[in-house]
């Protein structure tokens, strides 16, 4: 086995590392039953089509990248939505059009009132972020990224920033006639947004 497979097999395990210090920080404060029953939602959630669900992205050759890295459920869904959590607080509180927006981008996702994601995501739209969530998320995606093909990786970030950017419009505009996003969620934007490159 030559460099090259070193070099894979580093960069396989710097992932699950990052991965696993992920989970740990996003689940760390919540109840134990709860983590269990992510946990076990996140062990059946490996295929493409459950994937497809979690994460709401839809491109064939995509879904085919992040099943082969065999990432989890519970990783993925932070990895999805973690962007659409901070660009909610950029401004220091959520207000209710976003809250809303949020609502029906992960309802749209398939993401069901009551299911172990839903409560996590609940919780997280009501608790701010840390600022070491987005270091450990950046890390993951960076992580993530440099396992991907250039298009795949390009497919990604449209698909979770597009959401986030969504979320970022949906409490702008004025009486309605244009969207607007504001100072603090371009600034949040844009550090989401250098993470993919």
């Amino acid at each position: 086995m030559g460099p090259r497979w070193q070099t894979r097999r580093m960069a396989t395990d710097s992932l699950d590392d990052r991965r696993k210090a992920l989970e740990e920080q996003f689940f760390q404060k919540h109840e134990k039953e709860l983590v269990q029953k992510m946990k076990d939602a996140a062990a059946k959630k490996s295929s493409k089509e459950e994937l497809q669900k979690l994460t709401g992205i839809s491109d064939e050759q995509v879904l085919e990248a992040l099943s082969d890295l065999k990432l989890g459920g519970a990783a993925t869904l932070v990895m999805s939505l973690y962007p659409v959590i901070e660009i909610a607080w950029a401004d220091g509180k959520i207000d209710p059009k976003e809250r809303s927006a949020i609502d029906e981008a992960c309802k749209g996702i398939g993401l069901e009132e009551g299911s172990p994601a839903w409560e996590y995501l609940t919780k997280w739209l009501d608790e701010k972020p840390e600022p070491s969530w987005h270091e450990l998320w950046s890390g993951y995606v960076k992580a993530l990224s440099a396992t991907m093909k250039p298009d795949d990786k390009a497919l990604l970030k449209a698909t979770v920033l597009g959401r986030a950017r969504a979320v970022a419009e949906a409490s702008g505009g004025f009486l309605g006639v244009a969207f607007r996003v504001s100072d603090a969620e371009n600034r949040v934007l844009t550090k989401l947004e250098q993470t993919f490159d």
